[in-house]
């Protein structure tokens, strides 16, 4: 039997050979007269033989085959496939669409029946200064060897110092040239560039796609199914991401047509409609409805509408029931009932498309009828719903930027009547709701004027987005509705914004897309017609001005962008849009302005729970890490202000915790803070005390530990200022206490927003701790933004740096001594109570009433005072409030130049604020229940300057007992004087 196998083998290998020689005869010659002339100019013939031998040894042409070859790297992949047309790229992106594809080369045969496409993975780094082939080519560029423009060379040198190798290899200097130029262009330009060049050489037409800061993942396989979907067949193409180290990466794509084959017309519909689907690319992320391109032909943007409007759905339909209502149902409805999904379009193109021809009242009404019927059609109660709910959604939606050109996602302002049945007095004043790529947001507010920061929540995995997606509305609002508490003290009412992030999603271009579609819907144009720009069907009426601040995973290049964006964009108040700029604002974590009411709020608790901190030791544990804004701050503070009297036992953030019953050392927490380091890095030889401990959340053991501590250490205070909203909860709450039944922290100052919710917050009191909700304890960082938003309303940048030292310096005394009046009434409050009434209670009363009392006073000015700089009166109430800095320079301009509404409202608020923390909580109510507000209010003024002219003499008199007497004087002067002059006394 042995014998046979040298003679078998011999036969075997004859027909091997003759087969591939058969084989290679018909391919080679077909190989070179199909494939792209282009081709063989960028391969060399090693890469040629290795492509010929894949396709020998592969099948790919006689068996339908695919062969994919890798680098030994795994960087590179070159994927051969049978079929030619867009479609099949489009399944091949679809296996890399996971991947980071810096460069690409694409190929197709010019019959249709083979693809050859490569695909560089990044990152891949710039290629090295001392690269022969990069010497070789800036040496022909200063010879003038490469056609460059007269001061081009510096520029085009820096641009080839940021190639990959890859792009070396295949340097072409036309097409270097072409993208260091393109670059130029995009550069600062967070829009897509989409060129049809007609003609760049023979018989070609090339369509270019360029943008900076692109998405990582999934990009080329975006743009592949627009083109495909859209028919344009591709004889080659390339895409080429440069990155830039510190600035953000450019990607190139340029797609090649054969004009034999498809000659697009540049003014002509067909081609608009590609362009439209191109820019959208950067900012749409897949969903599940794009069956709705692919099988009915939608275009990229009327797919992202119905996205946003099945998640509005989601949002609002999952508080029914969890199960019945998740995101993958509600694509399954909308494509289930195609007939009716189209439906809903065209009663939402009907009602904003600005070309709508006809009568637009009498369409609406005609389709209405026509959804109504149809839903009433659908046999399904679950889908029904669902389909109800996106109707509603549209129809309740007063503006959309959907019709704009050139948007980087979707924005809507809702009508806050589609909460109904929700009591008119519970809903917010205004709803936004954005969509962008793989993010959902809402911005609410609880006034016309408002304020309050933007925060980003973000995802690692599609389970943990749906927990967050099926209660971001109820947390956006709960946090708009506790700043609306916390506002008192300022002009502005209480709002949030909150973007939630998917797995996949850029920060950066989540943040970029929401902040550019809600100024879509906030710009008036000069010269406009109404107030909205052209493009926009406005349902509401009226001009609307927001004004923003940072929350979490904002950072400064954010506020940098959103308040540059709002400038370039010409909104109004473009200085006063967002607030913490780094240059002219006011950075909170740099003047720990939000810690600085926290810690005044946690003196005035410690003086109740009968520790006088600057002569006693006490202990605190907090939430938040060195390397957060709130509790930094309050680390700091504390040493500052009280030395070695405050003992910091726990300290908890995202990377560890750290316990020291003894007190944490506090050079090494500074060291902590002034590097930017995290809990984890804590100098475990700094520990002192018996069970000291420093863990980090790299291991499971440290994570149990971090998420416990906060409630197993005992301390006189705790100060949440870091974590997620109800992080306390009714699930958890009993772990706060300790064995006997009592908190392990007998004072509780809420740092940060809702970390404890409000029913666990009222059983903790219950168990005997003395809570300071949020809506106070860290009120003063609103108020430093509002005070921001006041200079930048009148001043330039250039102006307000100029005063900024004196400024801030005088506005962290105002911060204190806001605290400070409100921390003093709810203590005395709380002990005149008798245990009757927690300091939570009394904190939300006493914002309800401010805010009440605000409001009505607003209103009797709005009718009554047409110009405040006419009233002497309410113009030094107006100065007072300032600080003084800004009056002695720009008086004028606080008097004629602030806008008229908000000269009114910050003088209602500052006066009810201001008799609310002066008399205590009733007095005031009481008054304006007897008598007219502005009555009250202008009586109360003019009996304020009285006391304060006797006060001045008593101190100036020298008597024996002044400074009883001027107690009791600012104690009771203000009310009996008011009570006489309204005939009250």
């Amino acid at each position: 039997m042995n014998g046979k196998y040298p003679t078998e083998q011999a036969k075997i290998q004859d027909k091997l050979v003759k087969t591939l020689q058969d084989s290679a005869e018909e391919l080679i010659p077909w190989f070179y007269g199909e494939m792209p002339e282009y081709y063989f100019l960028t391969h060399s013939e090693d890469e040629q033989l290795q492509h010929l031998r894949a396709l020998l040894s592969g099948m790919v042409r006689e068996e339908k085959q695919s062969i994919a070859l890798h680098s030994p790297c795994g960087s590179r992949v070159t994927h051969i496939s049978p079929g030619g047309d867009m479609d099949t790229l489009g399944w091949v992106l679809k296996q890399y669409r996971d991947m980071d594809i810096q460069t690409a080369r694409i190929y197709s045969s010019r019959d249709d029946t083979l693809r050859l496409d490569t695909f560089v993975v990044g990152p891949q780094p710039a290629c090295a200064a001392d690269n022969v082939q990069l010497q070789e080519i800036l040496a022909q560029a200063k010879a003038g060897n490469i056609s460059l423009d007269s001061g081009e060379l510096e520029g085009f040198t820096r641009f080839l110092g940021q190639v990959n190798e890859d792009y070396l290899e295949k340097f072409e200097p036309g097409r270097a040239v072409r993208h260091f130029r393109t670059c130029g262009c995009v550069e600062g330009h967070d829009r897509v560039q989409v060129l049809l060049e007609k003609n760049i050489h023979d018989g070609f037409d090339r369509i270019s796609v360029a943008m900076v800061q692109p998405p990582r993942k999934g990009l080329l396989h975006r743009v592949v199914n627009v083109l495909a979907r859209e028919g344009v067949p591709v004889d080659r193409a390339y895409a080429d991401e440069f990155d830039r180290g510190d600035k953000p990466s450019i990607s190139i794509m340029s797609f090649y047509l054969d004009t034999n084959r498809i000659d697009l017309d540049p003014e002509g519909e067909r081609w608009r409609r590609i362009e439209r689907q191109l820019e959208m690319c950067k900012w749409f992320a897949a969903h599940g409805l794009e069956a709705l391109a692919y099988e009915d032909g939608w275009e990229l943007g009327q797919v992202m509408l119905m996205q946003a409007a099945g998640e509005f759905a989601h949002q609002f339909l999952i508080r029914r029931d969890l199960h019945a209502y998740p995101s993958s149902r509600v694509v399954y409805a909308l494509l289930k009932h195609r007939d009716v999904t189209k439906l809903l379009f065209e009663f939402f193109d009907a009602r904003f498309n600005p070309a709508f021809e006809g009568n637009r009242e009498e369409a609406m009404a005609t389709l209405r009828g026509r959804v109504r019927a149809a839903l009433k059609d659908v046999g399904n109660a679950i889908h029904r719903d669902i389909l109800n709910y996106v109707y509603k959604f549209f129809r309740y939606t007063l503006r959309t930027n959907y019709y704009l050109e050139h948007k980087f996602g979707l924005s809507f302002r809702l009508d806050p009547l589609i909460l109904a049945p929700l009591p008119r007095a519970e809903r917010p004043f205004g709803i936004y709701c954005f969509h962008g790529p793989y993010s959902w947001g809402f911005q609410v507010r609880y006034r016309d004027m408002a304020r309050g920061g933007v925060r980003v929540v973000r995802t690692w995995s599609q389970e943990q987005f749906e927990v967050e997606s099926n209660r971001l509305f109820d947390e956006v609002t709960k946090l708009a509705k506790a700043q609306q508490f916390k506002n008192k003290d300022i002009p502005e009412g209480g709002s949030k914004a909150v973007i939630l992030l998917g797995p996949d999603g850029n920060i950066d271009l989540a943040v970029k897309s929401m902040v550019d579609s809600f100024l879509d819907l906030l710009v008036i144009p000069e010269g406009a017609d109404g107030f909205v720009q052209p493009g926009i069907v406005d349902y509401l009426g009226r001009e609307e001005i927001i004004f923003l601040g940072p929350d979490e995973n904002i950072t400064p290049a954010h506020i940098e962008w959103m308040a540059e964006r709002a400038a370039k964009r010409g909104y109004k108040w473009p200085s006063a849009f967002m607030s913490s700029k780094p240059g002219a604002g006011i950075a909170h974590k740099k003047y720990g302005v939000t810690s600085e009411g926290v810690i005044v709020f946690a003196e005035e608790l410690l003086h109740t729970l009968g520790i006088d901190p600057r002569k006693q030791p006490f202990t605190v544990k907090l939430t938040g890490g060195p390397a957060g804004d709130v509790a930094s701050n309050v680390m700091r503070i504390l040493m500052r202000e009280y030395g070695d009297n405050a003992r910091i036992v726990a300290m908890t953030d995202g990377h560890g915790a750290v316990y020291d019953p003894e007190g944490m050392d506090h050079a090494e927490l500074l060291r902590l803070m002034d590097n930017d380091l995290k809990a984890a890095d804590f100098n475990r030889a700094k520990l002192k005390g018996q069970g000291a401990l420093a863990v980090s959340t790299a291991n499971p053991d440290g994570t149990r530990l971090r998420n416990s501590l906060h409630n197993t250490v005992v301390a006189d205070i705790f100060i949440p200022s870091g974590g997620r909203p109800d992080t306390v909860n009714m699930s958890n709450w009993k772990e706060f206490l300790q064995k006997d039944g009592t908190p392990s922290a007998r004072g509780i100052v809420e740092g940060a927003n809702i970390f404890i919710s409000a029913d666990a917050r009222a059983h903790l009191e219950q168990a005997g701790a003395l809570v300071v909700p949020g809506p106070s304890a860290n009120k003063t960082g609103v108020i430093c933004s509002s005070y921001e938003i006041l200079a930048g309303l009148i001043l330039s940048e250039a102006e307000f740096l100029e005063i900024k030292d004196d400024y801030v310096a005088q506005l962290l005394d105002i911060l204190r001594l806001r605290a400070r009046s409100e921390a003093r009434v709810l203590m005395r409050e709380y002990r005149l109570a008798g245990g009757e009434r927690t300091i939570t209670q009394l904190s939300y009363a006493l914002s309800e009433s401010i805010n009440t009392l605000a409001d009505r006073v607003d209103a009797v000015l709005m009718e009554s005072v047409d110009r405040v700089a006419d009233d002497p009166e309410l113009v030094e109430v107006l100065l007072a409030y300032c600080p003084q800095v800004l009056v002695e320079r720009f008086r004028e301009r606080i008097v004629n130049d602030l806008p008229r509404a908000h000269q009114l409202a910050l003088l209602a608020s500052y006066i009810s604020a201001k008799m609310l923390y002066q008399e205590g909580m009733g007095w005031a109510d009481r008054l304006v229940s007897l008598r007219d507000v502005r009555q009250v209010v202008r009586s109360y003024l003019a009996e304020e300057k009285v006391v304060g002219g006797l006060l001045a003499e008593v101190r100036q008199a020298g008597l024996s007992h002044a400074e009883l007497i001027e107690r009791i004087l600012d104690h009771s002067g203000r009310k009996l004087l008011t009570l006489d002059r309204l005939g009250l006394g």
